[in-house]
């Protein structure tokens, strides 16, 4: 007996951190047979009390650290593991953001790996002499008697939602059921191909089928009928075939066949010279007599009698003469198709056409052949080819094929464009950290165009050819399509992608090759971080501001971050890239902590081919030439309303819709708000029409050909019936008030009837490649106008564009929350920045109520400097980050009074921790913004402290609380 093997392991189930315990991991034996297999970061299945669950092994030890008799041994292995990099990552992720480690390493799990335990009941064959009391306790017998096992939570299945439970809880006490824990498999595995090879030349098939061969009395007599030499007679046809009468019939009434009736013959039986005696002698006086013995002497055969009418004297003669003789012939049987049809027909009777199909395919394409195209081809099924396998007529065989959601892309390679000189300075100092080698953060802050991408791609080439790989990081998934096309082109065949519109082989399948470390590139949204890259050597965070970086479900990890943590254990290069880089970000590459690079030009398009109204463009790269950024008209709203202009869009906009469409150009129009009407209130009594479960104002949306007008939640997706009257008063005095992307859209058709106008929004967007197949059709010029949300706000790159209007710049300004500012500048920015990308020049006009908000006036001048400078005044007067850190505890329940009792219970139990603690700051308890979101109330508290998550380590929050630190919204 070899040496002991001991595994501490993190179970894949919620479990809360202690005081004095970093995480809660739970010690298991490795049996001997098991431990050859056994490493830190392997899937296990482990026993947890009454059930099964998944788990991951972060140590091993060969010393017990518990008592012996208290531990358990793994129940098996998983077929996946993490590497350890990614086992640091988790325990980072854990302390840092106060969340169940088990949460952290589920991020890194290959997609749909994860059973779910679960119970299953059996009889116990031992308990043979138990007496059932009750209905029930039969009931549950006798099922398990015909299922053998059930699982617990399928029971109301078959028996219903009441009565049972107490009859269970008796048997499985009195050992009459037996229940034993199960863990679900998984949802997702390796797809595999089956495919069919031939093995028998074709003259033995019919052989090799008999077996399979069905019986059929119908079949017979068509087999027998096509083979057949001369007519056969149906007796003959009944004998052969051993078949009824009523066989033949009934393939007489399906057309198949035809039965010829008896006939009767006159034949000769005197030699022919005494026929001639006795025509010469009939003579005159036996006329009839003369004229059938002529025909006997004339005809080749027999006469029927059909021929020989009014004659029955003559005929009656002649026999009694010895001349001749009437004979009579059975009834015949004759096919009424072709014989190969018929043949075909006794296959089909038989069961044998679907057969004969699947191997004539085979025999056709000289190949193997896949199950799917046999199925198409044939219409057959998989025991049909099991079955043929079973005879010996084929062979199948399963081959694992990779679900790739690129397959099929054709990628052009392109050849590294020349640099400007701002982007080889800062391709330098990258490229010397790469050389370096470590951890390196970076901080590229570049205009819109000013060549980021560029500068990723270097850092890649350089990073895959000193073998290690890189992940990019995209705030969107819509813009997955343009970066794999860029990013392919230039390193086809090495990039992976990884976003949640995917389907679940996808990801199960492209998880599995970064794994075995086939792929150079990943590229996705946030949990594209979590790739398991053997050795990861760049991390690329794209639009670093964006907050879709943060995770709105625990453990609420912010992807910026925790790149730039995976930088450190990796030693790993980090490019944080933007136009308007998060404030926070910034202030650290000011003080020094990331290494600040800046590309403050932009790349023009140059016009290659002006035979057309519009010139063709392309990209700059032999005289690369840079522009500033386009010039920023603010219109003041309010003083629209006063000149009586009450319209969606001011004069300055429609006037500039007009010049670009008559120029042929294009233009994109913003509003954050997708809908119609962003609230709908009665003009009589004021009512206004809320979301019964969150509270909130519901969007009114005119809807399609398929589906008409609705009321949505934008928080809940819940849709409502308009109603054509108000429920308070009853009134039709109804008004809809605000505007989304939808009356947009229809503004600008009321306007310009001619013009090609395309929406991209979340209700636009509902499949995997709806988003491209829309803006594909706008950057091929098939439109004149795109109307959008967020969406079309980054990191797209259309010359053509000369004209972005931002309908309102107010949506987000002035919600009570600490990024409004920050959140509004950086869109007008990013929005600004998709015109003037070409020798055609550009503009961007912003419509506002608050013209002389700092946002709007220092995003209209493209001035980050100043914006950070008075944003952070702000900040550090109210010590807010980045100049302290924050955390928000948020409270839901089902009533607002115990809401905000739990809140208050909490803040005073704070306070007293607190006490006079230096540079912590609590706010609230208060209700949230949207203080009722999907039938819940909502309460927070918000800490302002150099080390919040210290702080929070002291206490055990009540259950209810959720604790997100480093928040990205207060509302």
């Amino acid at each position: 007996m070899g040496e002991r093997l001991y595994a501490e392991v993190v179970v894949n189930l919620p479990l809360r951190s202690g005081k004095d315990k970093p995480f809660p991991g739970f010690h298991y034996s490795i049996p001997e047979h098991l431990r050859s297999e056994a490493y830190v970061g392997r899937g296990v299945v482990v026993p947890f009390g009454p059930r099964l669950v998944q788990g991951v092994i972060f140590s091993l030890n060969a010393v017990p650290p518990i008592e012996e008799e208290r531990i358990k041994p793994i129940a098996s292995f998983l077929d996946f593991s993490l590497l350890p990099y990614q086992l640091r990552l988790a325990e980072w992720m854990s302390r840092y953001y106060l969340a169940p480690i088990s949460e952290c390493v589920a991020l890194m799990f290959p997609p749909g790996i994860g059973g779910k335990a679960r119970s299953v009941l059996r009889l116990n064959p031992e308990a043979v002499h138990f007496t059932p009391e009750n209905e029930w306790e039969k009931a549950i017998i006798a099922l398990l008697q015909e299922k053998g096992e059930v699982r617990i939570d399928r029971l109301e299945e078959f028996l219903g939602p009441r009565g049972w439970h107490s009859a269970l809880r008796r048997l499985l006490k009195e050992g009459v059921v037996i229940r034993q824990p199960i863990l679900t498999p998984p949802l997702v595995g390796p797809k595999r191909l089956v495919y069919a090879f031939l093995l028998t030349p074709r003259k033995d098939w019919l052989r090799l089928l008999e077996p399979l061969r069905r019986k059929s009395t119908k079949a017979k007599i068509l087999e027998y009928l096509a083979r057949a030499g001369p007519i056969p007679s149906l007796r003959e046809v009944l004998e052969a075939t051993s078949s009824p009468r009523q066989s033949i019939r009934q393939l007489e009434e399906e057309g198949l066949v035809k039965i010829i009736p008896p006939s009767r013959f006159l034949v000769p039986i005197a030699p022919k010279e005494e026929l001639i005696k006795a025509k010469e002698k009939a003579g005159k006086r036996a006329k009839t007599k003369a004229a059938v013995l002529d025909l006997l002497l004339s005809a080749k055969g027999p006469i029927p009698l059909e021929e020989l009418k009014d004659t029955r004297g003559a005929l009656k003669a002649l026999e009694e003469e010895g001349l001749a003789k009437v004979v009579e012939e059975e009834e015949q049987v004759i096919l009424t198709v072709a014989p190969e049809e018929a043949i075909r027909l006794a296959w089909k009777e038989q069961g044998l056409s679907t057969y004969l199909a699947i191997l004539e395919v085979l025999y056709r394409e000289k190949e193997p052949v896949s199950a799917g195209n046999l199925y198409a081809e044939t219409g057959c099924a998989f025991r049909h080819l099991r079955e043929l396998e079973e005879a010996g007529l084929i062979r199948l065989v399963r081959e694992e094929v990779a679900r790739d959601p690129l397959a099929g892309l054709v990628f052009e390679e392109a050849a590294p464009p020349v640099l400007t000189p701002e982007q080889e300075k800062a391709w330098e100092e990258i490229k010397a950290g790469l050389e370096a080698g470590g951890f390196h953060p970076y901080l590229l802050f570049g205009v819109t165009g000013s060549g980021k991408t560029e500068i990723y791609l270097r850092a890649i080439e350089e990073t895959l050819r000193r073998g290690r790989q890189a992940i990019v990081l995209i705030p969107e998934i819509s813009l997955t399509p343009q970066t794999v096309r860029r990013f392919g082109s230039r390193f086809p065949g090495k990039i992976a992608v990884i976003h949640s519109k995917l389907s679940l082989g996808e990801r199960y399948d492209t998880w599995r090759r970064i794994r075995r470390g086939e792929v150079g590139i990943v590229i996705g949204p946030r949990s594209a971080l979590f790739a398991p890259l053997p050795n990861p050597g760049l991390i690329v965070v794209d639009e670093e501001h964006d907050r879709s970086y943060k995770s709105q479900k625990r453990p609420y990890y912010h992807a910026r971050d925790v790149a730039m943590q995976l930088g450190r254990i990796t030693g790993s290069v980090v490019i944080l890239g933007s136009a308007t880089p998060d404030l926070a970000s910034f202030y650290r590459a000011k003080s020094g902590e990331i290494r600040l690079l800046e590309l403050p030009k932009r790349i023009l398009w140059r016009p290659q081919d002006f035979k057309g109204k519009v010139p063709v463009l392309l990209r700059e790269r032999d005289d690369l030439c840079s522009t500033g950024l386009p010039p920023v008209e603010i219109v003041d709203m309010r003083e629209e309303f006063k000149a009586g202009h009450r319209g969606i869009f001011s004069r300055a906009l429609i006037k500039a819709l007009e010049g670009t469409l008559a120029a042929g150009e294009q233009a994109i129009l913003f509003l954050n708000r997708r809908g119609t009407a962003t609230f709908v209130v009665c003009r009589d009594c004021g009512y206004v029409a809320k979301c019964r479960r969150c509270d909130v104002p519901l969007t009114y949306h005119v809807g399609n050909r398929t589906k008409g007008p609705s009321f949505l939640c934008h928080h809940c997706g819940r849709s409502y019936q308009v109603p054509t009257s108000c429920p308070a008063c009853l009134s039709r005095n109804i008004r809809y008030f605000g505007l989304g992307t939808e009356k947009v859209e229809e503004e600008v058709l009321r306007l310009f009837p001619d013009a090609r106008v395309l929406r991209l929004d979340r209700d636009t967007v509902v499949w995997k490649y709806a988003y491209q197949i829309i803006l594909e059709k706008f950057a091929s010029r098939q439109a004149d106008v795109l109307v959008g949300t967020q969406m079309i706000a980054k990191g797209l790159d259309l010359p053509y564009v000369t004209l972005v209007g931002v309908i309102s710049a107010d949506t987000a300004l002035h919600l009570p929350d600490l990024w409004s500012a920050e959140r509004t500048f950086q869109l007008l920015m990013q929005v600004a920045g998709r015109a003037g990308r070409s020798p055609l020049g550009g503009r961007v006009i912003i419509q506002t109520y608050t013209p002389d908000h700092y946002a709007v006036e220092l995003a209209a001048s493209h001035n980050y400097e100043g914006f950070f400078q008075k944003e952070m005044e702000f900040r550090r007067f109210h010590s807010y980050p980045p100049f302290r850190g924050i955390a928000r505890l948020l409270y839901h329940g089902s009533s607002e009074k115990e809401c905000r009792e739990r809140a208050e219970a909490l803040y005073q139990k704070l306070s007293s921790l607190i006490g006079s603690s230096e540079g912590v700051k609590l706010i609230g308890p208060v209700p949230c913004f949207h203080s009722r979101l999907r039938g819940r109330y909502r309460w927070q508290i918000i800490i302002l402290a150099p080390n919040p998550q210290a702080l929070l380590a002291e206490i055990i929050l009540p259950a209810g609380w959720k604790v997100e630190v480093d928040p990205v919204s207060l509302l």
